[in-house]
């Protein structure tokens, strides 16, 4: 049943990326780490490939072109749309832990460093002392929440996944109420 290796690998998918939230820190395992990057990659092809089966399983023979244009055009926006709704949620994350620290420290001005921060990574590298940590672990904030938001919109992907449906329409009551309606399954004339 295509059904569940979808949801399969929606859930692997979650999970990777909420493994990957957990060990967002200074301290983890860098090989660890790939190998999760690996996983969550694997169960986005994964997902990618069952969708399509899903989706041609669910619908009629004459409507497959249809469909796997509007899935083609829908995975063709999703790197754009993921990008700027997964970047404008890290950039809010970011900028408020990076203030929140920055207070929390006692270092009050930092706005025009806190700017550059969310502009520049690699600026991080240059700062030296509680500026840095700060920023270490801002920047590991965001990531967390950036996995975690995504590993939340894999469940719910999941569950929407879920209730699409489990059974193929039955052709042949197709074709008889076609030709009990009188419509010509050619050219859809009667």
């Amino acid at each position: 049943m295509p059904t569940r290796s979808t949801i399969s690998t929606f859930f692997v998918f979650a999970a990777a990326l909420f493994a990957l939230a957990a060990l967002s820190t200074q301290s983890s395992s860098v090989v660890i780490y790939l190998l999760l990057t690996v996983v969550n990659g694997a169960a986005t092809g994964s997902s990618l490939n069952y969708t399509l089966v899903h989706l041609l399983h669910l619908t009629t023979k004459d409507t497959h072109f249809i469909v796997t244009s509007v899935l083609a055009m829908f995975r063709g926006f999703a790197g754009s749309f993921g990008s700027a709704i997964g970047g404008g949620i890290f950039q809010r994350v970011l900028r408020s832990s990076l203030t929140r620290g920055f207070t929390d420290e006692g270092l009050e001005g930092k706005d025009e460093l806190i700017r550059k921060l969310l502009g520049s990574p690699r600026l991080v590298l240059t700062l030296g002392g509680v500026e840095r940590q700060v920023a270490i672990e801002s920047y590991e904030d965001a990531i967390r929440y950036l996995f975690v938001f995504g590993g939340g919109l894999a469940l719910v992907a999941m569950l929407l996944q879920a209730g699409a449906g489990w059974s193929a329409p039955n052709q042949k009551k197709l074709v008889d109420d076609e030709e009990q309606n009188g419509v010509d399954g050619h050219n859809g004339h009667a």
